[in-house]
């Protein structure tokens, strides 16, 4: 079953489908939203969770993968898993947001509850010990697969050692709100003309309506950056290579691994990010820093500030993006290579 889409996630569960249909017979249950009426919606959920019973009823040899709600929507997955659960078929979850590793609902609970002998994807080690830990999940039921995996290998982009003198080259990517901290962003730039530091900078992505006021007047207010709207396909590679750092304070509290910062180290754009998710474990092996959001803006800006005046450590950090997205990428569509094996029971 496939969720309804939000941010990167749809576009996660858009790949893996591909990828499964790639090695076998895949029946899909869309479970996104489609009609304005709550009654309606509803009869077409369970008329999605009865097509799925006959399909499992159908055939012995099936299995069930579950991208798995954020929120509510665990109700709904409630009744796929029950299914399976009466007729005794395997189920793979993916796990995409951390809200119910933050956090456990009781419908989280119970969901879970009926969970503990399925096969668990989760996006880092430190998602999958949050996940044994909070629901007691045993870990040889964990399979780790990061986003990585759904990319290509990347390809090296030349970084140039520039002058102290030239401008450091700043960038935002994102959807524009609250959440996602384009505010902290342009407070960063801010602290840097206070520390006289030499900065490009750039703001991509479509303006939240509630955000265009406050966008509106920071960006009039800031000094040196442009914004570009929103980009995609070749726009968004010409977009990472103007810069030498990517900002990430994103303070959005089930942020679990952007696709954006997997973007970025692809490029070879060292990344300064709030611990959020698997963040921290996406930037380790100095692909990145990562801060708390008390301290993101004066941290950032001091480190941008020993970057720009050591442009060779400046070039060793993006050396080091892009060896960890080398890593990433590899370990992970291996991890995902087995992953799918095991669904289409190829092992």
């Amino acid at each position: 079953p496939l969720p309804p889409p939000l941010h990167g996630f749809s576009s996660v569960c858009a790949m893996m489908l591909d990828r499964l249909r790639q090695c076998g017979a895949v029946e899909v249950f869309d479970r996104a939203p489609r009609t304005k009426s709550r009654a309606s919606e509803v009869l077409r959920q369970l008329r999605e969770v009865i097509r799925c019973s006959a399909t499992l009823r159908r055939s012995s040899d099936t299995t069930l993968y579950l991208a798995l709600s954020g929120g509510l929507g665990q109700v709904i997955d409630g009744l796929y898993v029950l299914i399976c659960r009466v007729l005794g078929r395997q189920v793979f979850v993916h796990h995409h947001s951390f809200s119910y590793l933050n956090r456990a609902t009781l419908v989280n609970k119970l969901l879970f509850s009926q969970l503990r002998d399925a096969t668990h994807i989760v996006l880092s080690e430190g998602m999958g010990s949050a996940l044994a830990h909070r629901y007691k999940i045993d870990n040889k039921e964990i399979r780790v697969v990061s986003n990585a995996a759904f990319f290509g290998p990347p390809t090296q982009i030349a970084c140039t050692l520039s002058e102290v003198t030239t401008r450091i080259c700043i960038g935002f990517l994102s959807n524009i709100t609250f959440a996602k901290g384009f505010v902290e962003f342009f407070e960063v730039l801010l602290e840097l003309r206070r520390l006289a530091v030499p900065y490009r900078a750039y703001i991509a992505g479509p303006i939240a309506p509630n955000a265009r006021s406050t966008f509106d007047r920071l960006f009039a207010d800031a000094d040196q950056v442009d914004y570009v709207g929103p980009l995609y396909d070749d726009a968004k590679t010409s977009f990472y290579q103007r810069l030498d750092i990517l900002l990430f304070p994103t303070k959005y509290e089930n942020e679990a691994e952007p696709l954006v910062v997997h973007e970025a180290i692809r490029s070879g754009v060292h990344v300064i990010a709030c611990a959020r998710g698997a963040i921290p474990e996406l930037l380790s092996n100095g692909a990145g820093m990562v801060f708390e959001q008390g301290s993101f803006v004066s941290s950032a800006a001091t480190s941008i500030n020993e970057l720009s005046l050591d442009r060779s450590r400046l070039a060793r950090a993006r050396e080091l993006s892009f060896a960890q997205a080398q890593r990433l990428q590899l370990g992970a569509e291996t991890q995902l290579t087995d992953v799918v094996r095991r669904i289409l029971h190829r092992v």
